[in-house]
């Protein structure tokens, strides 16, 4: 068993009021009631740690428009610095700066160009000075801030972190060059109660916008048009993708915009879908007849182009769907749906029964108009180690909207393009619960006489993808390498056998000069395992503890600096060899579970939720035992026997 111990304010502060308790109880002169208040109060210190989580809810991250780099300093310099601190880890990542081609052709909006679009990296704050950030590392991509909107998002970062209500994305605000990510990261767990959402937080649809009453004698049968100048009539707005408009002329008409969705033309055409690394769906066309028949060529938005991700080095937002033509709707009808946004989950272990999703946004509707297109879906990076089956992740696109032909003869405009699925990458296996399905083209309903339905088309499905090795650089930057103190990402201790493997990680390994592994009975008197000599471009170091003590065995790291400074690790606790050992399998379990071990029968076994509250228990009679808890709800819980403790999961 692997507990880990946090330093979580709560825990002080209840373990100072159990204390006072004790006090106040110490002057009876019960000698048993003393004992067991001791007792009883251990006890809870010792479990207080594996309970304690982070509620979180909202907005957990910052975002931080990035103005300038200097590769050479690993410095980043932003717009504000609120809410930035030293030693977090951040996002980089740029937004736009993607050239398309601007032809009047049907190759409108394919990208030309990906320049840095889409570059992204995870690092580490290691100092602020005014507007400078700087990094433990070198930066291992280029950006251009210039262009390309680049901006800086901060992790919500919690040693174990509980999803309590929803967590949310910042919208992506174009203006800003802010927004669109949730980003979080917890040494432990992830328990997910409540959604992670950044559905319809990436690229904006088009916008709504009223054009002239009929077709005649304007037919826009161009890629591009302006939609708020004289012959706006021409072609609705086009939904946002990776490369930034460079002119007005190009951000209407049927030409899709890079990923973004292209709008409807006259007449009365409906919006393409959105795209990621999967194409959108092109919208529906208007194939009206006697006098509504004012355009039956196809002039309906273009589907959304499929990027390249240059090998997942490169993640996006959705592009939006492009809006419907419209001239008897309203601005509740007929825009583009958004894209679907960035969701980063660093983790050890993701639990609960809740979504964690960036799906693209539906198309607006129409009555007797084009209708919008729907938002592609997002991108998703989990970065997790164990999962429980119940979770579930989408970056599934957004529909079409639909078009109502109000029951007039011989009217027939057709519905939304579906926007395509996202991308969901898995360090490991790609998860069963994983969704990243094409949204589906909007219903034409309503339609009577002798026109025949031109409908949308879905958009394509998405891409799953195991084995992913995010974007960090480890090359210490020069920098921050001699200035601060150590920065340790991660350390653990489990229990292998009958042996100990500790585990950690550094930001900045060349500023150690040894490692020196330590352990005790009693997280107080310390003794040497072995000491290790750093290598400066290896950031991951691993020992084995082969003769661990029957019982509790404490462990730490002991830094010794380069400049002689001296900092420890966290402690971390395994429990080896004792006559209390037990096994619960499976786990997670669907209701019944068996426990075996070598621990002393009869036995009390206590079943207790997050919050330490006792939810069942039953006496054990063999070292073998099949327990029965299909009565309790699907969630974690604390099973405690003979004093020693497991985390399970009930599905």
């Amino acid at each position: 068993m692997d507990f880990t111990y946090s330093t979580d304010p709560l825990i002080f502060l209840t373990w100072k009021l159990l204390m006072k308790q004790f006090y106040l109880f110490t002057g009876s002169s019960d000698t048993y009631f003393k004992k067991r208040i001791i007792s009883f109060i251990c006890s809870l210190f010792f479990f207080l740690p594996l309970f304690s989580q982070t509620n979180i809810s909202g907005i957990v991250n910052t975002y931080h428009k990035v103005v300038k780099i200097i590769p050479a300093k690993a410095c980043v310099l932003v717009e504000d610095i609120t809410g930035l601190d030293v030693n977090s880890r951040v996002m980089i990542i740029q937004m736009k700066g993607a050239v398309i081609d601007v032809t009047n052709t049907s190759s409108f909006g394919t990208v030309t160009a990906m320049n840095e679009a889409g570059n992204y990296e995870i690092g580490t704050v290691c100092y602020i000075k005014d507007d400078s950030v700087f990094l433990f590392h070198n930066l291992l991509n280029t950006y251009n801030t210039t262009s390309g909107k680049v901006q800086l998002v901060q992790f919500g970062e919690y040693f174990s972190a509980n999803v309590a209500d929803t967590v949310k994305a910042a919208p992506w605000d174009s203006a800003a060059g802010t927004g669109g990510v949730i980003a979080i990261f917890a040494d432990q767990d992830i328990t997910v109660n409540s959604p992670i959402y950044a559905d319809s937080s990436g690229y904006s649809g088009g916008a709504y916008l009223t054009h002239s009453g009929d077709c005649n004698p304007i037919v826009g049968t161009g890629y591009f048009y302006d939609p708020a100048s004289a012959s706006s009539s021409n072609g609705a707005y086009k939904g946002e993708g990776i490369n930034t408009v460079s002119s007005a002329s190009f951000k209407g008409g049927k030409g899709a915009s890079a990923n973004g969705g292209g709008g409807g033309n006259n007449h009365n055409n409906s919006g393409g879908g959105g795209a990621n690394l999967a194409a959108g769906g092109t919208g529906g066309r208007n194939s009206s007849s006697g006098p509504f028949n004012c355009n039956l060529n196809n002039n309906s938005g273009a589907a959304g182009w499929a990027l390249n991700s240059s090998s997942g080095t490169k993640i996006f937002l959705g592009g939006g769907g492009g809006a419907g033509h419209a001239n008897n709707g309203s601005a509740l009808m007929n825009y583009g749906g958004n894209g679907g946004g960035i969701v980063f989950i660093w983790a050890t272990n993701v639990w609960g029964t809740g979504t964690i999703s960036a799906n693209g946004g539906k198309g607006g509707a129409s009555t007797s108009d084009g209708a919008g297109g729907g938002g592609a879906g997002g991108t998703i990076i989990m970065n997790v180690s164990n999962y429980s089956a119940a979770v579930t992740m989408k970056a599934n696109g957004g529909d079409g909207g639909l078009s109502d032909n109000s029951s007039v003869n011989n009217r027939c405009f057709g519905g939304g393009g579906g926007g395509s699925g996202g991308v969901i990458y898995f360090s490991g296996p790609v998860h069963a619960n994983a969704f990243v399905d094409g949204g589906v083209k909007g219903n034409e309903i309503n339609s009577l006489g002798t026109c025949s339905i031109r409908p949308g088309v879905d958009g394509t499905d998405g891409i799953t993808s195991s084995g992913y090795v995010f974007s960090r650089s480890t090359d210490p930057a020069g920098y921050c390498r001699m200035l601060l103190p150590v920065q340790l990402i991660s350390f653990s201790a489990s229990r292998i056998d009958k042996k100990v493997l500790l585990k950690w990680e550094l930001g900045n390994p060349s500023a150690i000069k040894w490692f020196v592994a330590e352990r005790s009975p009693d997280a107080s008197h310390w003794s040497t395992i072995r000491s290790v000599a750093p290598n400066d471009q290896a950031h991951h170091y691993t020992m084995i503890d082969e003769a661990p003590a029957a019982g509790k065995n404490y462990y730490r790291i002991r830094f010794v600096e380069v400049n002689t400074n001296i900092s420890y690790s966290p402690t971390r606790l395994v429990i080896t060899g004792d006559r209390h050992e037990f096994s619960v399998y499976p786990n997670p379990a669907n209701g019944k579970i068996v426990i075996s071990g070598n621990f002393i029968t009869p036995a009390d076994m206590k079943i207790l939720d997050l919050a330490g509250k006792l939810i069942y228990k039953k006496k054990i009679v063999s070292a073998t035992t099949e327990v029965d808890l299909s009565h309790l709800p699907a969630g974690i819980y604390m099973l405690w026997l003979n004093q020693s403790v497991q985390k399970i999961m009930i599905r």
